[in-house]
């Protein structure tokens, strides 16, 4: 999924980005909800009335919808544990638990819950905060264009919009509607027609009058059940109180700062490799300002990423994903490649001469070895 190269803020070190960057660039976030949250039966009404194309029309019109409420997601994606990403690997592995503030698309506070304590997400128009409780630590940046995948994406509302966004061209059809937080909600699916990625479906449950997305499910091609489920719990269409979107630092907290002006010239200093405009047969789509050397080639879910990497960088990738169980490719004699392949996410790493790349995307995994060959200087098809 090229379109989940990450673009938007989070609060992290510059050393921190020169180790997570390229990775981030690849990482796609579809996640998901407890299969432990009992599904009730639904009432008729506006729900079970709605057309799937206005549903989504109201889905993804949706953002201007304010609510707070506890979600919980769970990733059964299988992603391996390579170097320094431990954390997204339980991102996609793992069960997520949320509570979430939401007033606008720059207002909001998103808190993950866990056993050692609570972290908070603060959007405040172009600038984003960290709070740590357990380390009583805030953290204060600028909303920067590159970041990893964080709890918040996994949202139902920011996922569902995210998705169906992207799988624009792709038909809707009508579910039963179904209990969702207390609210009767209308349902859809969307089953991809390009049969080159890996999403089998996408289903979505949201509110019929605002369109506010409660539940959503990804599924992998050929897969009996989800491997992605998002689901709000408990919601509430209010707008959230001004005091719930700060945190509650203290005379006594640590404050600390991010430079995004050194994470933007992490990026930049990558844009003096030039890619090629067609890689697997995609078009490589315009590039974007905030991020000149990533490629982006092919558009909807069908689509994947490829960021150039330093030589060391790269061998750094291929020792970790051979760690992790990647399988070799075969490309020309002067490149090395390996792949990691996913239920929904395939990623490989190739290295060639003084370069290397990272391609990664939901797609099938001969979509990419063929990016890798061509990127190596084989022939493309």
């Amino acid at each position: 999924m090229a379109w989940w190269l990450v673009v938007s803020g989070t609060v992290v070190t510059r050393d921190r980005w020169r180790r997570w960057l390229t990775v981030a660039a690849g990482l796609t976030v579809l996640l998901a909800v407890p299969a432990v949250a009992k599904v009730l039966p639904a009432g008729g009404g506006a729900a079970a009335s709605a057309g799937a194309e206005a549903l989504r029309e109201r889905v993804l019109a949706s953002g201007g919808q304010p609510y707070s409420g506890y979600a919980e997601s769970v990733g059964q994606l299988g992603v391996p544990a390579l170097p320094q990403l431990a954390d997204v690997a339980t991102l996609l592995s793992g069960t997520v638990r949320m509570r979430a503030w939401y007033a606008a698309p720059d207002r909001w506070r998103v808190d993950t819950l866990t056993t050692a304590g609570e972290r908070g997400t603060y959007r405040a128009g172009i600038t984003e905060l960290v709070w740590d409780y357990e380390d009583d630590r805030l953290t204060i940046g600028d909303a920067i264009p590159v970041r990893l995948p964080r709890a918040a994406d996994l949202l139902p509302p920011e996922l569902a919009r995210r998705l169906l966004g992207l799988a624009a061209g792709d038909q809707v059809a009508s579910l039963p509607p179904r209990r969702v937080a207390g609210v009767d909600a209308a349902g859809l699916r969307l089953v991809p027609t390009d049969p080159s990625t890996t999403v089998g479906a996408v289903e979505v449950w949201a509110d019929p009058a605002s369109g506010l997305p409660l539940q959503v499910q990804v599924s992998a091609r050929g897969a009996d059940r989800p491997v992605l489920v998002s689901r709000l719990l408990e919601v509430s269409m209010d707008a959230p109180a001004q005091r719930m979107l700060l945190p509650s630092a203290g005379p006594g907290s640590s404050v600390g700062t991010a430079d995004a002006a050194d994470v933007a010239g992490v990026l930049r200093g990558l844009g003096a490799v030039t890619l090629p405009q067609r890689l697997a047969g995609r078009t490589r789509l315009t590039p974007s300002a905030d991020l000149p050397g990533v490629g982006r080639y092919g558009d909807g879910l069908a689509g994947f990423v490829v960021v150039p990497l330093g030589r060391g960088l790269a061998s750094q990738l291929l020792d970790g994903a051979r760690s992790a169980g990647a399988a070799a490719l075969t490309t020309p004699s002067i490149a090395t490649a390996v792949r990691l392949q996913t239920p929904l996410l395939t990623v490989v790493v190739v290295r060639v001469r003084r370069l290397g790349y990272l391609l990664a995307g939901a797609v099938t995994a001969p979509v990419l070895e063929q990016a890798a060959v061509e990127l190596a200087g084989g022939a493309p098809r």
